[in-house]
């Protein structure tokens, strides 16, 4: 059984991320506003709801606006804690910095904790999970871009994702064993960017599960392949294997990975190697139950004709709930109940 709402419609809406929070109520964070993305206009709102996603809140800006371009890329629940992970910019990714914005009252109130040591500018921080030991690990998409690319960049009106000098993407993840209180960086894998005129910028979006033998596996957007690729770690993400190819069509567009109470992961995604908008469609949920051997479940939630982008939620019980961006204006919240009862099994 598949339910889907209406959260916001906006000129422009970019990468929901639905969380649960610590009262019970669903938050819902994303980049509205401005005609493309990225642009000058783009802020990040919060919206809210209290009766489990059938209606939802207006929305409200989550720090004070100073003319700055704001983006988002990870919203982590730790204990009391709401944090939103923020990308500041000049509406071209260039002057880059980042920061943390935190909520103790269940998304009411904001304050900025600032970036993650070490990560202070062109980073992505993407889908903390929680370990089995405990402690907590996130994935980091990084692009070493430092003062002197910045201001080259700045000076001459340039946009990171056409003109920047970056060798490559590195895609590591970073793990703490204080609730997210000090974080150590491990290992990654890179993704090269040829720095040549036409070349394709790299937006990995890696997103990661434990696997039950303890090895770490890393989902990789690769745009211009049509499909995504894969790495891992069996040192508890100290090292990381090369990304290789899968057979899993992908447009060039972000995937998901959940574990589901009953073991099953999840893959929220867009199976489609048609590079591109055109190619984001439909959209779908498939179930591995062998550590991602093999997906021997595919639901297709839903195929309305149209672009569904960048994918975030989390699994609770036989439920999957997450946000998506429909044709780059709606914000939807699903929630697909996938145990064997929903189905009429």
């Amino acid at each position: 059984m598949i339910r889907m709402n209406m959260v916001h419609r906006d000129t422009l809406s970019c990468e929901p991320i639905v969380r649960r929070m610590p009262n019970g109520e669903l938050l819902l964070v994303a980049q509205c506003g401005g005609v493309t993305e990225p642009a000058p206009e783009n802020r990040v709102y919060v919206f809210r709801s209290g009766d489990e996603g059938e209606t939802w809140s207006g929305p409200v800006l989550i720090r004070p606006d100073d003319g700055k371009a704001v983006y988002l890329t990870e919203v982590s629940v730790i204990g009391e804690k709401v944090i939103v992970y923020l990308t500041l910019h000049n509406g071209y990714f260039v002057n880059w910095t980042c920061d943390r914005v935190v909520s103790e009252d269940n998304g009411c109130t904001w304050r900025s904790i600032g970036p993650i040591p070490g990560y202070e500018t062109y980073t992505f921080p993407r889908g903390m999970i929680r370990l089995a030991d405990g402690r907590l690990m996130m994935a980091m998409q990084r692009y070493p871009v430092d003062e002197r690319e910045n201001a080259r960049l700045l000076n001459n009106g340039l946009r990171v994702y056409q003109d920047a000098m970056a060798p490559h993407v590195n895609n590591e993840v970073i793990v703490s064993s204080d609730e997210g209180e000090t974080w150590q960086r491990l290992g990654g894998v890179k993704i090269p960017m040829a720095m040549e005129e036409g070349r394709l910028w790299i937006w990995s979006e890696p997103t990661i599960i434990e696997l039950k033998d303890g090895r770490i596996a890393m989902y990789l957007r690769w745009g211009g392949t049509g499909k995504l690729w894969y790495a891992e770690s069996c040192n508890g993400g100290r090292t990381f294997t090369e990304a290789r190819p899968t057979d899993i069509p992908n447009p060039s567009n972000k995937p998901k990975l959940l574990r589901m109470e009953d073991g099953r992961i999840v893959l929220i995604h867009t199976p489609n190697p048609v590079q591109g908008f055109a190619g984001r469609n439909p959209l779908a949920i498939w179930l591995s139950s062998d550590e991602l051997d093999s997906f021997d479940e595919k639901h297709i939630v839903s195929d309305s004709p149209g672009a569904f982008c960048y994918p975030d939620g989390f699994a609770e019980g036989s439920h999957i709930r997450f946000a998506i961006e429909y044709n780059r204006h709606d914000i939807l919240y699903i929630d697909a109940d996938l145990g064997k009862e929903a189905d009429g099994e």
